[in-house]
């Protein structure tokens, strides 16, 4: 395979995004740093080439300016992507990582659109379910949700509302499903959490219940099949 011949700032120009991505990705990692304060710096280059990118991105000519502009405008569109992203919740990683090896990480799923808990303190039932379910809170609640906290498993995932309002969809027994219920339940206890027999309803579905240190009971049923 032979590359087309260009000149060395040509291919610096087209590795820039991904060693900027690279530099940022191990400053954030390795000295746990915060890169929201990049924010606003992105948006100012992102528009700042973006009109040189959209007025001579079609055009004949102007090959270096092209090139630079339209480098410059998906790498600020992406990093702020990948920022806003990785920014979401208050933890840069998962809580207490010692738990989340391959061999014992428990994965769940929310089968409502969201999941509303209600209990007395927010602040001191809040580390139980990031330490033991593995929830991270995001960075910032909905307007909507005053006097609640907002968690996820994962960025794109159903939300668990942690909420002192009481409400129509509080009161109900919260369900988290699983796929296998008896690995689930043997990493939860490693995790010191008191969980309940496997029980199986009327329906042949398999499920056994934990508490949160308020008492709220929570079910873990396992995905039908």
């Amino acid at each position: 395979m032979h590359l087309p011949p260009h000149p060395v700032w040509y291919w610096l120009i087209l590795a820039s995004p991904f060693v900027i991505w690279l530099t940022l990705w191990i400053v954030a990692r390795n000295l746990k740093v915060s890169l929201k304060p990049l924010m606003p710096w992105l948006t100012a280059v992102w528009i700042l080439v973006g009109v040189p990118f959209f007025v001579y991105g079609m055009a004949e000519g102007h090959r270096v300016l092209r090139l630079v502009s339209s480098t410059g405008f998906w790498t600020c569109f992406l990093l702020s992507s990948w920022i806003r992203r990785r920014e979401m919740f208050e933890t840069l990683r998962s809580p207490n990582a010692k738990w989340y090896s391959r061999s014992k990480s428990a994965e769940f799923s929310i089968p409502a659109s969201s999941l509303r808990i209600l209990v007395q303190n927010i602040d001191s039932v809040a580390p139980w379910y990031e330490e033991k379910l593995g929830l991270r809170k995001l960075a910032q609640t909905p307007p909507s949700e005053s006097n609640a906290a907002v968690f996820r498993f994962k960025p794109d995932g159903r939300s668990v509302i942690l909420t002192t309002r009481s409400g129509s969809q509080t009161g109900k027994t919260p369900i988290l499903f699983t796929k296998k219920i008896d690995r689930i339940k043997k990493v939860l206890v490693e995790r010191g959490v008191e969980a309940g027999p496997v029980e199986q309803d009327r329906q042949g579905i398999h499920y056994f219940q934990i508490h949160d240190p308020e008492g709220n009971a929570i079910e873990v049923v396992e995905e039908p099949r």
